[in-house]
């Protein structure tokens, strides 16, 4: 009788086993049924970049050849030696090979760890293809099943549309040598081959080609540019494969050695590789949320619309390197001419879109963007949202009277950090307006904020205008702008000042198009999160940094520009000027400028300051916007007598 109402053991276990089957098989099983295999076989990069007038920019991403690679393209020295590397048994399986699947899991099993994988070139070909998220276990193990159902559907289709298995074959094999990455964002072999030797795929020699087979587990360990020892033994191990293949013969073994320069030779572009990453990096970013299918974002027919705007990017870069060669001009620079490096970032105030984003001088000499990913010391950039904390408190204005003495011991008890570091702005001691302590950058006078402000507040404020993401230590140092940030965050952050104390998102992507199908439409959202009196007050302090501060004549030139524009900003400069910044806006635009070495805690120039080298960058910009960018008028300090009001410091920069 209770059998009819329970299951037996055994019968539970078998739906269990169905049920977790299911789980891990039953999406990606969907998802192959639904994939179109022909996409494999088209190339990697087919897609536009259009600016935000639709003129359009560049492929995307750029390639120096985005012609697909066919089989007669490819060495005889090159299939053999990938073949080796990735997939000895290629020609043979039917896309999984269950053979290489059992040794993996013998090794891994004998390891305790994964050590080895089982993926073909059919199945590597599926993930570079069909991109899938990995972001958890279950993620990985269903793209793991994935590749396998869809590795399948590549064979049958390449054998349906060559009428050979043999020509199938070779069709999966070009295609997959289509998408490989083979280090110095260098895509597809015939990319590689020109990058790496002047040549084109089909002249490459065994050494040539047992390098560049290297390179694909590891595009950067295995890379002559790198290490060339790795390189290499890479290069050794895959030879190794072959001989014991017997694939070569004594005299192809003469032919072993490859030559690589160690200067890096320059790549024809369709466009600037910053942009095409930083793309990629939102592509991603909308896949992830939902905006975005992973289909759609693979689509080789998709137009996207940015927000760049063509004129202020190339005003942008101008600017950049004219002063960057100009500081190393200098007699006091000690690097090396092209060290240096810098960024900018430049956003619409009216809804956050990046209108103008540079990432460094060269793309190919760095591993990262400057603008959009670079974490550098904020420095007093950090000093306007303490202040604007304090102001939030309630009952405080932007003229209220602040010590400029040095914080005591007593006056917060426990605090980490300096009570008392060095000042720089020279104001007498006594008190000062607080705006004073922005315009000349006090540090005495922000300590002194931030022993009246609640950490609770500050750090709140700090989170909603995405200037941290985590935890925010209580500490002098922290008020001072120690901490890391992107120039990109801090622009948007001062763009909430413009913006009247409205926080929106900064974003490149306007809208993506499939086959002239809208498949994606940005709609920008504001959150206000300030006052708009206390931004509004950040704001008319700010003003005196240019018109009297520590970007003001005698430093950067701001007061004259202050004649003719309504501006506002602020200056920074980490301790041993590792990292110089202005940052500031009108009321359409915010520039973020950053000067310094991609590795810090390096000195730019000793004496430098932001104003110096920073701001006149900044300056040039705001001078040169196109007559489209009008300076509205900006909020003025709340009482005209403020402007003297205090003891006049000199002016100096920080």
């Amino acid at each position: 009788m209770i059998s009819r109402f329970f299951p037996r053991p055994i019968r539970l276990f078998r739906w269990a086993l169905l049920g977790t089957l299911l789980y891990f098989v039953g999406p990606p099983a969907v998802r192959a049924i639904r994939s179109n295999p022909a996409r494999a076989f088209e190339p990697a990069a087919d897609a536009v970049l259009y600016d935000r007038i639709g003129s359009p920019i560049q492929l995307w991403p750029e390639q120096s050849d985005p012609r697909p690679i066919v089989f007669e393209d490819l060495s005889p020295n090159l299939v053999k030696a990938v073949m080796a590397r990735e997939d000895q048994r290629f020609f043979s399986h039917f896309g999984v090979d269950p053979v290489a699947v059992a040794r993996a899991v013998r090794a891994d099993l004998a390891a305790g760890r994964i050590v080895q994988g089982g993926s073909t070139l059919t199945m590597q070909l599926v993930e570079r293809a069909f991109e899938t998220p990995e972001r958890t276990v279950v993620e990985q193990l269903r793209a793991k099943v994935y590749e396998a159902l869809m590795a399948a559907r590549l064979e049958w289709a390449a054998f349906l549309e060559t009428g050979s298995r043999r020509e199938g074959k070779e069709r999966i094999l070009a295609a997959y040598l289509s998408h490989v990455e083979f280090g110095n964002q260098t895509v597809g072999i015939r990319e590689a081959a020109d990058y790496y030797f002047r040549k084109s795929p089909a002249k490459l020699t065994l050494g040539e080609s047992a390098y560049l087979a290297g390179l694909i587990r590891g595009p950067s360990v295995n890379n002559a540019h790198h290490d060339p020892d790795n390189a290499r033994r890479a290069r050794d191990a895959v030879i190794l494969n072959m001989e014991k293949l017997g694939q070569l013969s004594s005299r192809d073994l003469r032919e072993k050695t490859f030559y690589v320069s160690s200067e890096r030779p320059k790549r024809t572009r369709h466009g600037d590789g910053f942009l095409s990453a930083a793309v990629r990096r939102e592509l991603q970013s909308l896949v992830e949320t939902g905006d975005l299918t992973p289909e759609e974002a693979a689509s080789t027919d998709l137009g996207i619309n940015l927000s760049r705007h063509s004129g202020l990017q190339g005003l942008a870069e101008e600017s950049l390197l004219r002063q960057l060669r100009k500081i190393e001009s200098d007699r006091g620079f000690s690097a090396s001419a092209g060290d240096l490096q810098g960024s900018v970032v430049v956003i619409a105030n009216h809804d956050g879109s990046l209108l103008a984003s540079v990432g460094g001088r060269d793309f190919d000499s760095l591993s990262y963007d400057c603008a959009l990913q670079a974490r550098r010391t904020a420095a007093s950039v950090a000093k306007p949202f303490l202040y604007a904390a304090y102001l939030e408190e309630g009952g405080r204005h932007i003229g209220d009277l602040v010590s400029n003495e040095v914080l005591g011991a007593s006056e917060v008890p426990g605090l980490a950090g300096p009570r008392a570091p060095d000042e720089t702005t020279l104001l007498k001691g006594g008190k000062h307006p607080l705006w004073k302590g922005l315009a000349y950058s006090s540090n005495r006078m922000t300590l002194q904020v931030g022993a009246n402000t609640r950490h609770s507040t500050w750090a709140s404020l700090m989170h909603k205008m995405r200037v941290v993401r985590g935890p925010i230590p209580l500490t002098t140092n922290a008020w001072l702008g120690t901490f890391d940030a992107k120039p990109v965050d801090l622009a948007a952050a001062y763009a909430t000042f413009a913006r009247r104390g409205s926080y929106t998102e900064p974003y490149l992507i306007h809208t993506i198009e499939i086959g002239g199908r809208t498949v994606f439409e940005r709609q920008a959202e504001a959150f206000q999160v300030m006052r708009s009196s206390t931004a509004d007050e950040i704001t008319a302090a700010l003003r005196e940094v240019i018109r009297e501060g520590t970007a003001s004549a005698s430093a950067g030139g701001g007061e004259k520009l202050a004649l003719n524009r309504d501006v506002a900003g602020k200056t920074g400069t980490s301790d041993g000027v590792f990292d110089a910044w202005f940052i500031g806006y009108g009321s359409d635009v915010t520039v973020a400028v950053w000067i310094g070495f991609p590795e810090g805690n390096r000195t730019v120039l000793k004496g430098a300051t932001g104003a110096s080298l920073a701001f006149p960058v900044w300056r040039s910009i705001m001078e040169g916007l196109p007559s489209e960018f009008e300076f509205a008028p900006l909020a003025e300090l709340p009482i005209s007598a403020e402007r003297v009001q205090g003891t006049q410091g000199s002016r100096s920069s920080t």
